[in-house]
Formats: C-alpha cells, sequence, structure tokens
C-alpha cells in the first residue's frame, strides 16, 4: 500500500511540477483539458498566457508539496500517515490558489481590454486626396490675376 500511494504521489507531483513550470513560462497551450476554467481565460492566447504565468508558482509549490508527501509514503507507518495527507492538502490548497489568482487576473485583464475599447478615441478621419497640379494652376492664376497678367 505505501508504494502504491507514494508512486501515485510522485506522478501527480510530476505531471503538477511540469504543468506549473509551463503555465509560469507562458508556455502551457490552450487545451481543454489542462488549465483555469473560466470564461475569461479563454478570451484570448494572451489572457490564457497571463492567468497561468501567475497560477505556474503556486501549482509548482503544489508539485513540491506532492514530491514530499509521496517520498515519506514509502516509509511511512502510524501517525507518520499524517504527512503524506498533510501534503495532499497542502497541495490542493495551492493549485486552488494559484487558480483563483489566474482566475482574478484575467477577469482583470478582460476588464481593463473592455474600457480601453469603449473609451478609445474615435479614429481620425483619413487625410483627404489633393489633387497638386489643379491646385498649382490655381496658384498660378492666382498669382497672375494679382498681377494684372489675367490669361
Amino acid at each position: 500500500m505505501t508504494t502504491i500511494l507514494g508512486t501515485v504521489l510522485l506522478i501527480l507531483a510530476i505531471a503538477l511540477l511540469v504543468i506549473g513550470v509551463l503555465a509560469w513560462r507562458r508556455k502551457l497551450p490552450g487545451n481543454p483539458v489542462i488549465g483555469i476554467r473560466v470564461a475569461e481565460v479563454r478570451k484570448s492566447q494572451e489572457i490564457w498566457e497571463a492567468a497561468h504565468q501567475v497560477a505556474g508558482p503556486l501549482w509548482l509549490v503544489g508539485g513540491v508539496a506532492l514530491v514530499f508527501g509521496g517520498l515519506v509514503a514509502f516509509r511511512a507507518e502510524g501517525w507518520m500517515w499524517l504527512l503524506p495527507v498533510l501534503a495532499v492538502i497542502v497541495a490542493l490548497a495551492a493549485v486552488g490558489a494559484g487558480a483563483n489568482i489566474g482566475a482574478r487576473r484575467a477577469a482583470a485583464i478582460d476588464v481593463a481590454q473592455k474600457y480601453e475599447e469603449e473609451h478609445a478615441p474615435a479614429p481620425a478621419a483619413p487625410a483627404p486626396k489633393v489633387d497638386m497640379d489643379a491646385l498649382r494652376r490655381a496658384a498660378d492664376a492666382a498669382d497672375d490675376k494679382n498681377n494684372g497678367d489675367v490669361k
């Protein structure tokens, strides 16, 4: 039993460590299985990466806690089983806190983008096309008229 539990915890730890590193480095690809599952996070790649970047370090803490719990589980007897249980609780809390912080970051970015869109200045109208030859002819005609040389 100790070997099975220790192995399961170590496999979960490796998975969580890999996911945490990918998330922290903004390399976690968008997917329907792994990551923060709130609507704001899925709105753009930028929001996905930013949300997971802040969640990644806490997910690494959870992975380290599971490594500790898995290693202790191999030798646990009696009251020592509390240590792997405590490690799992710490890992769950870290993963949950990371997801919470990531979701809050995604929501903040989403609100900021909506605000910018609503309060963005109107695009400037394109400059009108000017026929430079006609302008020169008109200027020449005005000069000639002012000089008394009407053509």
